[in-house]
């Protein structure tokens, strides 16, 4: 079992253990990436929430995501501290509210690198993506293909490639009358949309 309980989670931050978060797809300054969430414990007391963007140069036999560089050149670090608190149950509801993080889904230090292995098998978008890429992927989420987890990689993973921000509306509408192809002309429109909190460029 790799997710903690968030009972377990506030317990091994307790013991002084970070806990991380898998997050799924990122892009910017032209590279594909990865986004997850740490926290850790400080020396002095008290947890800091660190958001990673990494550079995904990895794959299966190469993804112990801790080693990969920032998604952007520039960057020293692949972290940036998002918030802190003295209590752990709390940096865990910060780190909840500020990025896609979900109750339940922590893990220890180092046991995302096997979330992200998921992601590259059954995950991960070409980049750049074609049109045919594209209109694959929609018409996949359309029919209902792959786990909830998959499906929601592939969303994540358009909508933060094109930054259109009608795709989940255009494709999971009850009423909606759009092929894949037609959906797939909208997107390729749209304008990529930074991501808050963020440098310029990344999203």
């Amino acid at each position: 079992m790799r997710n903690l309980t968030p009972h377990f989670a506030v317990l091994a931050l307790g013991r002084g253990k970070p806990v991380e978060q898998f997050l799924g797809p990122a892009f910017g300054f032209g590279r594909p990436g990865i986004r997850w969430v740490s926290i850790e414990p400080r020396r002095s007391g008290g947890f800091e929430v660190l958001h990673h963007l990494a550079w995904d140069v990895g794959g299966l036999e190469h993804s112990d995501i801790s080693e990969f560089p920032p998604l952007d050149p520039g960057a020293d670090e692949t972290w940036q501290q998002i918030a802190e608190h003295d209590d752990a149950a709390e940096a865990m509801r910060l780190a909840e509210r500020h990025t896609d993080a979900a109750p339940g889904q922590w893990m220890n230090f180092g046991v995302a690198a096997e979330d992200y292995r998921d992601y590259v098998r059954v995950g991960r978008l070409p980049y750049p993506a074609s049109e045919d890429d594209l209109t694959a992927i929609v018409q996949r989420l359309m029919n209902g293909d792959g786990d909830e987890r998959a499906a929601a990689w592939w969303l994540d993973g358009l909508s933060r490639q094109t930054g259109c921000l009608h795709l989940t509306d255009m494709i999971f509408w009850p009423v909606r009358d759009y092929s894949a192809t037609d959906i797939t002309v909208h997107v390729m429109g749209c304008t990529p949309i930074p991501m808050p909190g963020h440098v310029n460029g990344q999203r």
